[in-house]
């Protein structure tokens, strides 16, 4: 018995939705508003909105929901999976050794700048608090049909391990901060944001 072999089947997609690229990170107060939707693509998002700076690994935008499943004696399968915890939480790098970077990794502080005068420097001088200062995280990023995407996290705190490695030359320092969400998980947004619509 000959047997004809299977044709490979077609798969179905969309090559334009397969995306790469870099992301924009910008941080503000808690509290201050999300840019404009006429913001364009790599604009400034508006008072109190500062850009991250250069970034070594990227950024990672972790989602990660714990569920509870409910079972009653009469079936094998639940019969409902419940939301048990929204952990949602920001990785990333900060490249720039700067005080500024130092404070956002580190989650809480202080710098002061005094002005010098000759022959004294001015000088900057980051303090370090236990308090966590909470902040807003917004990033974006290219989506498809030459649209972009931006995500606003409206109430986050750093609160990872960060650690800066000094060396001669064999790596650059850099400052590693884990910026996790504390407000509701529908008060984030995620805006496609297409061409401008001409007028009529």
């Amino acid at each position: 018995m000959t047997t004809t072999p299977l044709a490979n089947p077609t798969v179905v997609g969309t090559p334009g939705n397969v995306l790469t690229g870099h992301v924009q990170m910008y941080i503000a107060p808690v509290g201050t508003a999300a840019p404009a939707i006429t913001v364009a693509y790599g604009g400034d998002w508006g008072s109190g909105w500062l850009p991250s700076g250069y970034s070594e690994k990227g950024l990672t935008f972790n989602v990660d929901r714990k569920t509870n499943m409910i079972y009653v004696e009469e079936l094998a399968t639940p019969v409902d999976v419940v939301v048990d915890t929204d952990d949602v939480s920001i990785d990333f790098d900060f490249a720039e050794d700067s005080l500024q970077s130092m404070l956002w990794a580190y989650g809480g502080g202080l710098i002061a700048t005094v002005a010098g005068t000759s022959p004294t420097p001015t000088t900057s001088t980051l303090t370090l608090s236990d308090t966590l200062a909470q902040v807003a995280v917004g990033f974006e990023g290219t989506a498809p049909a030459g649209n972009f995407r931006r995500v606003v996290v409206p109430q986050m705190i750093s609160s990872g391990k960060v650690k800066t490695v000094y060396q001669r030359a064999k790596a650059p320092r850099s400052y590693p901060a884990t910026f996790t969400c504390i407000s509701a998980i529908d008060l984030i947004s995620i805006v496609e944001i297409g061409s401008a619509v001409e007028a009529q």
